[in-house]
């Protein structure tokens, strides 16, 4: 466009002082339309997603996930791509499918990731997936790393009781079962959403077959 423009202000000769003027206005005008037309964009999506995600919290993970794929089809943006993607990964998690959750929250690098929150969400679902499919030592590792993030949320309302679970198998891997037990009355005592009532109970199978193997 300043090429265009330059070349504009040449042949029609027009005062350079004139002509800079109008062009950083243009400028000013396209790029303040550029912006608005892209949050207007990111807007309509974010709806969107508003509108599928209560599918998780009354268990319908499969109708979830299809809605959150159907978003993807045609959603632009590198930003947006990976905010849905991660969304989707919830929804497998959801559904026990880790390995596809874990193939796709690999594909995206949280270095670049914009936010506390969006990289607390990441990191815990990837926790998530790795101690669910017997990957202690990358678990571990990523739960070690993260403790500086997780920290700043531990026992709060949005992430708390997420932070809790991850907290539950980082103990259990680390063969520190009666930390995890304690981690787990804890838990039930904090929170009672429906969603994590089942994983608390794995928790407990988990530690209960433990016991019985330990006294063998």
């Amino acid at each position: 466009m300043g090429f265009g423009l330059t070349a504009i202000q040449i042949i029609l000769q027009i005062d350079k002082d004139v002509f800079m003027t109008g062009y950083w206005v243009a400028a000013l005008i396209f790029l303040t339309g550029v912006l608005l037309v892209n949050m207007l964009y990111n807007i309509s999506y974010q709806r969107r997603m508003k509108q599928i995600a209560p599918l998780l919290e009354v268990g319908k993970p499969q109708e979830y996930v299809a809605g959150v794929e159907q978003l993807l089809e045609t959603a632009k943006g590198q930003n947006l791509r990976k905010i849905l993607t991660m969304n989707l990964a919830a929804g497998y998690i959801d559904l026990k499918q880790f390995d596809k959750a874990i193939e796709l929250l690999e594909g995206i690098s949280d270095k670049k990731l914009a936010g506390t929150a969006v990289k607390t969400v990441y990191r815990l679902n990837l926790c998530t997936c790795y101690f669910n499919t017997d990957q202690g030592e990358k678990a571990l590792k990523l739960y070690n790393d993260s403790q500086k993030i997780f920290e700043a949320q531990r026992g709060g309302k949005l992430y708390g009781v997420n932070i809790a679970v991850v907290d539950m198998l980082a103990a259990i891997q680390n063969r520190r079962y009666d930390q995890a037990e304690q981690l787990l009355d804890q838990a039930r005592r904090t929170w009672d959403d429906p969603r994590f009532r089942e994983a608390f109970q794995e928790i407990e199978r988990t530690l209960t077959e433990i016991k019985k193997e330990s006294t063998l």
